[in-house]
């Protein structure tokens, strides 16, 4: 049912599509015209951190200016099409004609941009992807309908969402901020360049000792004996997450688990084949024990595990180097232990420790505000463009 006012538009009638720039690897330079692609797209909003410059010559006209939609049209990957990015100031540069869209707004860009962020939007994408390529035309694009208010009510839900867009755009930067803050503070933490106080007031004083991590660490080797036993977890770069929520679950339907390593409560497990040489070790925070992969070795250690974590993070870089294979790197725990670091003593692990936690926690709530903040605008959305809920016009 279409409230009273508003019209069923197509995205033809509200504006046009703009062809993009094609180009060969022969005209990538250094410094030069800007060609948006999709890594220029991250999370609505543009992104100028991996950019690719071309030496051509092109008209002026086709360039991107203020109110443009920049939108990917085509990509490997089913999950990015129909992802966009408002232009918010003048560019000198085009769309990635292969896989870039540009729609240009007649009027009230700011409300044509969050049809593009809408369900509806997604949902007719989906619909129009082809079988074996995953990308939609400007004849599917102009087909596209909604449901289309007067332009004052348009101006109005523009400017609510923007509110919306703008806690959500301070509360990433808080993110990135604190997260920028905590990098610093592990890079003078864990190489001893700053030193905490104890508890009673004074610095940490004497060196650290560089030992094996054979000194530290523990092996856990006990085994499940039943189908079942325990929860059955997977170790990811998101931390450690229940195997059935990381796997659609016919995957692991009827997966023999017996055999595999019991992971107690506060233990310390890792992914040992990577593809990049580069692991990840998570700390397993449930009250009860868990399973995991025999690809998952499983140890704790005799000081602080927190510590160890936040070490094992900060030299990340450095277990390439003590892995083994070609295409696929594999540490084992034993390659592990035979590490060597220059480590603490029990007191000073358990105060940078402690710092270090207080900043994930901090990360963590403005994670879940910012959440909380998308959830609010996509169930805003769902109600103000569809006109299920009307919005008072001024004047």
């Amino acid at each position: 049912m279409v409230p009273n006012g508003w019209d069923v538009i197509k995205l033809r009638d509200v504006g046009k599509c703009l062809t993009g720039l094609t180009y060969s690897p022969k005209n990538v330079v250094d410094n030069g015209l800007l060609v948006l692609r999709s890594s220029n797209v991250q999370d609505s909003k543009l992104a100028f951190e991996d950019n690719v410059y071309v030496d051509l010559d092109v008209p002026k006209e086709g360039r991107t200016k203020y109110g443009d939609i920049l939108l990917c049209v085509r990509n490997g990957s089913r999950r990015l099409i129909g992802k966009s990015a408002f232009i918010t100031q003048e560019a000198e540069g085009y769309a990635h004609g292969a896989f870039m869209g540009l729609f240009r707004p007649i009027d009230t860009p700011d409300y044509t941009f969050q049809l593009f962020q809408s369900e509806s939007f997604f949902k007719q994408v989906n619909q129009n992807l082809g079988a074996t390529i995953n990308s939609i035309n400007s004849g599917n694009l102009y087909d596209f309908k909604f449901p289309y208010p007067p332009i004052q009510e348009r101006e109005k839900i523009a400017k609510i969402l923007s509110t919306w867009d703008e806690a959500i755009s301070t509360t990433e930067h808080l993110i990135d901020n604190s997260t920028q803050q905590k990098k610093a503070l592990m890079q003078q933490l864990l190489t001893g360049k700053k030193r905490l106080l104890d508890d009673e007031g004074k610095r940490f004083e004497g060196k650290w000792e560089e030992v094996k991590l054979s000194k530290w660490l523990i092996e856990y080797k006990e085994k499940s004996t039943t189908q079942d036993q325990y929860d059955v977890y997977t170790s990811s770069r998101n931390g450690l997450v229940l195997q059935s929520d990381y796997f659609a679950n016919s995957r692991i339907a009827g997966r023999d688990n017996i055999g595999f390593h019991v992971i107690p409560p506060n233990h310390i497990t890792y992914r040992s084949r990577s593809d990049d040489g580069f692991f990840t070790f998570n700390l397993f925070s449930s009250d009860k024990n868990g399973l995991i992969s025999n690809y998952y070795p499983v140890f704790s250690t005799k000081g602080i595990n927190e510590f160890f974590i936040a070490l094992f993070e900060q030299y990340r870089a450095v277990f390439g180097r003590y892995s083994v294979g070609t295409s696929q790197k594999v540490l084992s725990l034993n390659a592990l232990k035979d590490i060597s670091f220059k480590i603490p003593n029990l007191p000073e692990q358990q105060k940078i420790a402690t710092l270090l936690t207080n900043a994930d926690k901090e990360i963590e709530l403005l994670e879940q505000q910012l959440a909380d903040l998308q959830q609010e605008k996509k169930a805003l959305m769902q109600v103000l463009l569809t006109g299920k809920k009307r919005v008072v016009v001024d004047g």
